[in-house]
């Protein structure tokens, strides 16, 4: 997992992670103040963006995930949320892998870490990371998101 504000993106050396990361990050930059709600097609590798709207609560309320096609860049337009992190490794398998969501949840256990996406702020996690958002923060109830769905066959992780 990687985290940081997106304005500092080239000063944290991350263009290493390669082209669709670099993509990713331009085409946020690019979004206006307001995007709409939606899936977006960023390109035709499979690389496209969701712009989300919703309400955080509890962290009970949430479920870890991990994905393993997609590594997820997670921006905050708007409001904030917390997201926990554990090692993928470190959960227990909460059901079975759905293939076509890309998406595998895991039964709750100990965070290893949490980070509070502000406007501003991005999160990155690979297919190792497992993660539960929509946690409320304490000035925030809400958050608009952009998840930037990156195919891990584009990743430069060596």
């Amino acid at each position: 997992m990687i985290c940081g504000k997106l304005s500092d993106f080239e000063t944290m050396r991350l263009a290493p992670l390669g082209g669709a990361v670099i993509q990713a990050v331009a085409w946020i930059r690019s979004l206006p103040a307001n995007p709409k709600e939606g899936r977006y097609t960023l390109n035709e590798d499979g690389l496209y963006a969701l712009v989300l709207s919703y309400d955080t609560g509890p962290a009970r309320s949430s479920r870890f995930e991990t994905h393993r096609k997609y590594a997820d860049l997670q921006y905050t337009v708007s409001g904030a949320e917390s997201i926990d992190w554990a090692p993928r490794e470190s959960l227990a398998f909460d059901g079975d892998y759905d293939a076509e969501k890309d998406l595998l949840f895991h039964r709750a256990g100990p965070a290893f870490g949490r980070v509070v996406n502000a406007a501003g702020f991005f999160s990155f996690y690979t297919p190792v990371d497992a993660h539960r958002p929509k946690i409320r923060t304490t000035d925030h109830t809400s958050v608009l998101k952009v998840v930037v769905k990156i195919p891990v066959a584009r990743l430069s992780l060596a």
